[in-house]
């Protein structure tokens, strides 16, 4: 069983779902902090920032707020003329909450995509970085976790063998951003 987690980020590109694609169980991470300049809340297309503006503070993402999403929602669609059916059909998840605006989002591109990977929510917990990551793993009874490629920087992959978890490391094909394969 392979197992994979990342946090809710705003309309994620292809890499994001192709990662999600190929693991058997997915975790939200949304009880982890909030990550300033981040994807929680912003992504890029055609070499631009389209935003989403948050609360100012350390909260974690559960807690975390849009300020105007309203306004900021339909900025973006504004910006991004290409897209209006498939911008359009995300209007009804946009509220004030971070992670359920963007859970909403990242449900409907899943499913769009037909990727039915299982999706669980992460627990909280004092753990960080290697730690929460193998907690997860033992959580839900995997046997190998496939973790970005930037896991290569600050796992320790001992402590995974340790379990009897196989550590492998996602590498995109695609990527471009979702809106153009799906648009």
């Amino acid at each position: 069983m392979i197992c994979t987690a990342h946090q809710p980020n705003f309309l994620p590109w292809m890499p994001y779902f192709e990662k999600i694609a190929q693991a058997d169980v997915f975790v939200m991470l949304a009880q982890c902090q909030f990550e300033k300049n981040g994807y929680q809340n912003r992504f890029r297309l055609n070499d631009e920032w389209h935003t989403m503006s948050v609360q100012k503070g350390l909260d974690p993402i559960i807690q975390k707020q849009y300020v105007n999403p309203q306004d900021c929602w339909q900025r973006i669609k504004r910006r991004l003329p290409d897209y209006p059916q498939l911008l359009g059909d995300l209007d009804t998840g946009i509220s004030h909450s971070l992670f359920h605006t963007n859970a909403h989002i990242i449900f409907h591109l899943l499913g769009l995509l037909c990727i039915n990977t299982e999706v669980k929510p992460d627990q909280p917990t004092e753990l960080n970085s290697t730690e929460r990551l193998l907690e997860i793993c033992m959580q839900c009874n995997c046997d190998t976790y496939l973790s970005g490629p930037s896991g290569r920087k600050y796992l320790d992959i001992t402590m995974f063998e340790k379990q009897g978890i196989e550590v492998k490391f996602f590498e995109a094909s695609d990527k471009r951003h979702t809106l153009e394969v799906l648009g």
